[in-house]
């Protein structure tokens, strides 16, 4: 195990996927758990407007992320695009940061936003790529290795926030620290892609709308609803994780980044460890057993009395999201395993389905229970989802042989 890591680190298109989605999971981690708070709380939403908000913008995304995977499968210009995605990302966070208000905030959740974050699948395109390329890496360990990143700087960066949020430091001064993180990243992609790219330049040999086409077969459809609904459940707690401590917990909103945090530490070696797990049982198997142990953390977390007792669920939480949020992504770019732009793409889709049935759970059970209830909700549907996905694949947890070979 500990070569194969050696041998990732060691792969330089891998390292910089590795690099920039580390970056780019320290933007994310400096927004998402106080999004909410800022939207509803700060600028007035309501629960029903906000989660419009999140859901156009998720739909834009989506469509803009299997646009740019279909074209990079063609073109293999992945160092563009992510250049011009990131660019339009210093743009979004510069609008909030500068002239917060509703109007802005809108335009850079539903539009600039869901552009910028096209390069998020484009970091697990670069890894599958490097795996296809280099037979001293294995894919689900580079994949995990990449996600893992992403969930390190994003358990990293909610602590050190919240010292400076209980210092004095106004939430809105996010968006402003998001802004100078995407130059980084922006200087980094200029400087470091590889020279020799006639690796990456594989071409699918396929029309746009042929692609399309391959995308949106029933079976990829079908797993992919199952998926969105079963990482909707994270979503889901993005959501509510501020709201819930603040109203239900009596906590504060420097309690939001230190919890957030402290599930995100947890889950990046949970993320290491599944990889490895993975050479003895299938995905799908897996993946049932990281909805069943996340669906019971955000729902005894929704009945906790207190922030006392509400701290020892970082445990089970950073465990759950650590199976779901890197075994889904393997499971979903094996649909379309020979498409690494529009399979990473499909990753996208996956994620947009998750937040639209988020965002749906949201506003509606918002009308008629509190924010407790509509955490149990959702943990209902997507332990399920989680069952139904698990008996659509054979409802195999150990591997045969055919199954090692599928997965």
């Amino acid at each position: 195990m500990l070569q194969i890591i050696v041998n990732s680190w060691n792969d330089r298109l891998l390292r910089l996927a590795f690099l920039c989605i580390t970056l780019m999971g320290i933007a994310v981690a400096s927004i998402t758990p106080f999004q909410s708070v800022i939207g509803i709380e700060r600028l007035g939403f309501s629960n029903a407007v906000y989660a419009l908000v999140t859901t156009v913008g998720a739909l834009f995304s989506v469509l803009a992320s299997v646009a740019v995977g279909i074209y990079t499968d063609q073109t293999g210009r992945y160092r563009e695009f992510l250049m011009g995605c990131t660019v339009v990302g210093i743009i979004a966070a510069s609008c909030v940061f500068f002239l917060p208000a509703k109007a802005t905030f809108v335009l850079a959740h539903m539009v600039l936003f869901p552009i910028a974050s096209t390069t998020f699948t484009q970091y697990f395109a670069m890894a599958s790529l490097s795996a296809a390329n280099n037979p001293k890496l294995d894919k689900d360990v580079s994949l995990s290795l990449v996600r893992a990143a992403f969930a390190g700087a994003f358990g990293l960066t909610p602590p050190v926030l919240a010292i400076a949020v209980a210092g004095g430091m106004d939430l809105l001064s996010v968006y402003g620290f998001v802004a100078c993180i995407n130059v980084i990243v922006l200087l980094l992609v200029a400087s470091s892609w590889p020279r020799d790219q006639s690796a990456l330049n594989q071409q699918s040999g396929l029309g746009f709308f042929a692609s399309l086409r391959e995308v949106s077969e029933w079976r990829v459809i079908a797993r992919l609803a199952l998926i969105a609904v079963i990482i909707g459940v994270n979503a889901l707690y993005n959501i509510l994780l501020g709201l819930l401590i603040l109203n239900n917990l009596g906590g504060s909103e420097a309690d939001v980044g230190w919890f957030a945090g402290g599930v995100a530490l947890v889950e990046a070696p949970v993320m290491l460890m599944a990889a490895v797990v993975l050479r003895h049982v299938t995905r799908s198997g897996l993946i049932f057993v990281g909805v069943a142990i996340y669906v019971g953390f955000l729902a005894l977390l929704a009945g906790m009395p207190d922030m006392t007792a509400a701290w020892w669920m970082i445990i089970p939480g950073g465990i759950g999201a650590g199976i779901l949020l890197s075994i889904t992504v393997g499971y979903v770019q094996d649909l379309m395993a020979d498409r690494p732009g529009a399979g990473s793409a499909l990753v996208s889709v996956s994620h947009f389905g998750g937040t639209m049935f988020a965002a749906g759970v949201f506003a509606a059970s918002s009308a008629f229970t509190d924010y407790a209830g509509t955490a149990w909700i959702g943990c209902a549907l997507a332990l399920a989802a989680g069952l139904a996905l698990f008996a659509m694949d054979g409802a195999k947890l150990r591997k045969t042989r055919q199954a090692d070979n599928a997965a």
